[in-house]
């Protein structure tokens, strides 16, 4: 495969843990600095959003905690059709794919302005709001377009709150089952979310635990193995091949699993990665 080395990058959220194996050309890096930059070319396509939104979710939420929704009356969506119009003189000449568009946005600003009154009620009474929220006009499915809406994952104890501060149409939840993994949670999520060019698929609060990778060169091509004692529940496969230029070629390995209960953090432990 000529010079290079390998590099197992693990991250550890909550209950979770990830490895990700790839290999690395060149002489191994002396400047820590070039060595993240290779690192970061090597996994642009290995760090989909789905994996970066379960992390979250792992590390921050779990059984009892909420998916909960903020939908739209027809006083809501006519309340943001008077913002628009109010932003843009012209909002009724536009296509409906550019109407569409801005009311994705104007109800963007009012999730985000019902997740900032909800957030003063709770620190009134000493508890911050933990969250994660995204919106959708699309169907999941089919992926066309719906009434635009809001998910989002937050405390249990903030129903109510929700209920009292959002005045655009109705609030409905249910509380998240016992499962030790939430990446299906954020399948559901951003399969829900459209793409806008340098737009973020979500919102999150700066309070959450947010987990950071330990990367280590190794020498062996061995293929990922689970620590003693813990449970895989997702491997990619496992494959090599060769280039025109006759060198070996591995795609990168990548397995989650439970962590073993002997080395898991203990509670707090993260709270350096806190932001």
């Amino acid at each position: 495969m000529g010079e290079g080395y390998w590099v197992v990058r693990t991250y550890e959220s909550g209950i979770i843990g990830e490895k990700t194996k790839f290999w690395i050309p060149g002489a191994h890096q002396k400047s820590k600095r070039r060595e993240k930059t290779e690192i970061r070319k090597q996994l642009v396509n290995e760090q989909s959003a789905v994996k970066a939104l379960a992390r979250l979710l792992n590390a921050n939420f779990g059984e009892g905690d909420l998916l909960l929704g903020l939908d739209y009356s027809s006083e809501g969506i006519a309340k943001l059709k008077a913002i628009a119009r109010a932003a843009d003189a012209h909002f009724d000449e536009l296509t409906e794919g550019e109407q569409r568009d801005r009311l994705f946005f104007v109800a963007k600003r009012q999730m985000e302005l019902c997740l900032r009154r909800v957030d003063r009620k709770g620190k009134a009474s000493g508890h911050e709001l933990r969250y994660i929220g995204a919106t959708s006009d699309m169907d999941g499915d089919t992926q066309e377009a719906v009434q635009v809406h809001h998910h989002m994952i937050v405390p249990a104890d903030t129903a109510e709150i929700f209920l009292k501060k959002w005045k655009l149409g109705g609030v409905s939840w249910s509380p998240i089952s016992k499962q030790a993994d939430l990446t299906p949670i954020a399948e559901y999520l951003l399969k829900q979310v459209r793409r806008f060019e340098n737009r973020n698929k979500y919102c999150t609060s700066r309070n959450l635990v947010r987990p950071r990778p330990k990367d280590r060169a190794v020498r062996s091509d061995a293929e990922l193995r689970v620590p003693a004692g813990g449970l895989l529940l997702y491997r990619q496969e496992y494959k090599t091949n060769t280039n025109e230029e006759g060198e070996r070629w591995i795609r990168p390995q990548y397995i989650r699993y439970i962590i073993p209960e002997r080395k898991r953090k203990g509670a707090g432990a993260d709270e350096e990665n806190r932001k």
